[in-house]
This record gives C-alpha cells, sequence and structure tokens, in this order.
C-alpha cells in the first residue's frame, strides 16, 4: 500500500486589499476606474487623485437619510456625511450582510464602513461615484473623530509620498484630474481644523495621535509646497484598463465570490 502524500498543498486563497481611507471630498473626484488586467475577474481600482489606487476603501460618518430605491427588489441608498461631503451607499441583494446591518441603522446615527468603490454615469454623462458596502457598524463619536484624524494622516501621506511609492498610479492620476491631487493636503487640514473646533482636543483622546501630533499636522499642512512629480510605478503589472460601471452592475461585483477581492494588496 503506497504511503500517504504528506506534502502540504500550497492553496490559491483570495486575499483582501487594504481597504484605504478616504474622505467623501477626494473620493468623489475619483472618478477614473481601471484594471490591471483584461481578466474578467481582475480587481477594478478608483485612481484617487492623491496617487494612489484603491479596490476597497474604509469611510466614516453620520448617516443623515437611508431610503429603498429599488423597483423590484429591495435596494437601499444611504447618505453618509463627514467633514469634507458625502458619501452615497447603495446595498441590495447582493450585499445581503451589509443590508441587513444598513437597516438597523437610525438617521442621525455615525457609522464606519468598509466597502468597494464604484463610479457610474448618469443621464447627462457626468460619472458619480459611490460606495458598495460590505461591512457596515454603528460607532460612537470618539471612533469617528478617530477615523477623521487617520484619514487626514492617510491623505497627507499619500500627497507627500505617492509619486515615490506609486509612480504609475500617481501620473495616471495626474493625467486624468489634470493636477497632482497636492490639495487635498488642504482638505485634510479642514478636516483637522473642524475636528478641533467642534469637539475640542477631547477629539483625539484615546486616539494613537496626541495633541501636539494634532497640531503639527496642521502646521505642517500649512507650511508644506506640493511634491514634484516623477518615475514609474513599482507594479509591474499588465497595462492598465479603463472601466466604468453602469448604474445596473452597481452592487454586483461583490454578487460573484469569484470577483474583485481576488488579488492581494
Amino acid at each position: 500500500m503506497a504511503a500517504a502524500d504528506t506534502t502540504p498543498q500550497q492553496t490559491d486563497v483570495p486575499t483582501r486589499e487594504v481597504a484605504k481611507r478616504v474622505f467623501a471630498a477626494e473620493l468623489n473626484t475619483a472618478t477614473y476606474t481601471f484594471k490591471t488586467s483584461q481578466d474578467e475577474r481582475a480587481p477594478v481600482y478608483v485612481a484617487l487623485p492623491t496617487g494612489e489606487r484603491a479596490n476597497r476603501i474604509c469611510i466614516a460618518g453620520t448617516v443623515t437619510d437611508i431610503e429603498d430605491v429599488g423597483e423590484s427588489a429591495e435596494y437601499l441608498r444611504a447618505r453618509v456625511v463627514d467633514p469634507t461631503g458625502t458619501f452615497w451607499v447603495y446595498a441590495g441583494e447582493y450585499q445581503t450582510d451589509a443590508l441587513k446591518q444598513l437597516k438597523k441603522v437610525q438617521a442621525p446615527e455615525f457609522v464606519t464602513i468598509v466597502g468597494k468603490p464604484r463610479t457610474y454615469k448618469t443621464d447627462d454623462g457626468s460619472v458619480n461615484v459611490s460606495v458598495v458596502p460590505e461591512d457596515v457598524g454603528v460607532i460612537h463619536l470618539e471612533t469617528r473623530n478617530a477615523w477623521v484624524y487617520e484619514t487626514a494622516a492617510r491623505t497627507l501621506e499619500r500627497v507627500h509620498s505617492a509619486q515615490e511609492t506609486s509612480p504609475k498610479v500617481a501620473a495616471l492620476a495626474r493625467e486624468q484630474y489634470g493636477h497632482d491631487g497636492s490639495s487635498f493636503a488642504h482638505v485634510a487640514a479642514f478636516a483637522l481644523q473642524d475636528l478641533l473646533n467642534v469637539s475640542g482636543h477631547d477629539a483625539v483622546s484615546g486616539t494613537s495621535l496626541d495633541e501636539e501630533a494634532f497640531e503639527k499636522r496642521l502646521l505642517e499642512v500649512e507650511s508644506e509646497d506640493s511634491a514634484e512629480s516623477s518615475g514609474d510605478d513599482v507594479d509591474d503589472a499588465a497595462d492598465l484598463e479603463s472601466e466604468s460601471l453602469s448604474p445596473e452592475e452597481l452592487g454586483k461585483q461583490l454578487g460573484d465570490p469569484s470577483g474583485v477581492d481576488s488579488e492581494s494588496g
């Protein structure tokens, strides 16, 4: 009798990409989407104006309204507001867990949402950006404040380092949006100042960043110049291929278990 093969078998287990923290003001201008290959199951990315790509995002804010906009099936649209603007979140039959979670939210409540950014064309030909949720959670004010603080920090990091860490995407973003994204440093500064004005220094209590670091962030934003553009992307994937999803396709990506989560970050 042959001995059993005890050699460990490698399995190709899909891993999710890290969810990028992004403010509404930036996400709503991230209208260009692309794939890194022509594979039907390849991940769909938005090119963030600050120079990085995002397949998943982490947002937070106040839910001000939830409406069922479905025709033949339940399809919820939530309006989520952060200090810089509004996120539009859509959940339907393909986002079963997120839909159940969203139905429990009572406006106005603070929420945090991890999901997929999606673009769609309106009747007048303009491109809007929405979020297809994977997970929705009701949070406290302190958690919302921590999200604002950390998102400002991540935004500033992208502004000042993306051209070195992801130059190909940064160049693509400049080409598509006509600027280098440095203006979002001021968006981050506005969010920090708003946090300070509304909640005071107590807003940073319990976060990983203290009051001294908070003030330093504001001073840095006021004094720093825009970073210079340069370089090629460290990602040697296939040529970038643009893709814009229609309204009917919103939410359906998550309904395919073999779909856009297949590439690791």
